[in-house]
């Protein structure tokens, strides 16, 4: 296999339950496969990408306060233990086998929301949004269900990696709403698919390159919801670093009202 750039990941996630529920049905992690890291509550995490690489992930919870924040912890966790166990056997990451990987361990996650939720009558309804990438070797592989979301920062620009699985993201798609029409239309909130609320999900796929000085941001749409893409670019784009700018996105979420939860992992890839 041929040589690849060695990456220090800076990293950093902030949630919060926002300023009209109660609750906080998000959840996310940010973990280091190589050695076996991962955090899941707000803070820092800097490490050198090894060999196995490093696996982010956001996910929206819904089914009420204890279902939801149930089926976002239990997709999570799911999703960590099977991806660390898989890639331990992994020679060669091509994309064919990552993404098979992820199909299998987002599958699992879906049964399991699934099948809880059918023996405990308490928790009907739940489901949750996911939005992972997986970095390995310069690669990254984007996984996506709901409408949770992923951006990506490269030079001058921001792009949005993952499409809306919702009513409203597929008239975005279809041309039939703008992208400010869609965060106020009355049926945003309508999924189109979620983990663990049907007895299969389809994982959407892309893959990538990593390129120097890169920057992803993964986030719920309580925070995408309170802002456009260019709102995002300039927040970070004048922040010091990764933890300054992940404060100041949940802020301006909050300054708009913080209707919903807020998560934002913010994600910085530094050539070594």
């Amino acid at each position: 296999m041929k040589d690849v750039p060695g990456y220090q990941v800076h990293a950093f996630a902030c949630s919060d339950a926002g300023r009209v529920r109660a609750s906080n049905e998000d959840s996310f992690f940010v973990a280091n496969l190589s050695e076996g890291v991962r955090i899941e509550s707000n803070g820092i995490l800097r490490f050198a990408s090894g060999p196995l690489g490093s696996l982010f992930a956001v996910a929206d919870g819904m089914g009420g306060a204890a279902a939801g924040e149930m089926a976002s912890k239990l997709c999570l966790r799911t999703l960590y233990g099977e991806v660390q166990e898989q890639v331990r056997e992994v020679r060669r990451p091509d994309d064919g086998l990552l993404e098979e990987i992820l199909i299998e361990a987002v599958g699992n996650a879906n049964s399991r929301i699934y099948d809880l939720a059918r023996r405990n009558h308490e928790y009907h309804g739940m489901g949750t949004t996911l939005t992972t990438i997986l970095e390995i070797q310069g690669r990254l592989l984007i996984g996506q269900v709901g409408d949770s979301r992923a951006y990506m920062l490269r030079q001058d620009q921001i792009r949005q990696l993952t499409r809306d699985q919702s009513l409203v993201g597929q008239k975005v798609a279809d041309g039939d709403l703008t992208e400010e029409e869609a965060r106020r239309h009355p049926e945003r909130n309508i999924l189109l698919q979620a983990v663990g609320v049907r007895p299969a999900v389809e994982l959407a796929l892309r893959s990538m390159a990593l390129r120097p000085a890169d920057v992803l941001l993964l986030c719920s749409d309580g925070l995408h919801s309170q802002m456009s893409s260019r709102e995002i670019y300039e927040v970070v784009a004048d922040s010091a670093g990764p933890g300054e700018a992940c404060l100041a996105l949940v802020d301006l979420a909050n300054e708009r009202g913080g209707p919903d939860n807020i998560t934002a992992v913010l994600v910085q890839f530094v050539r070594e």
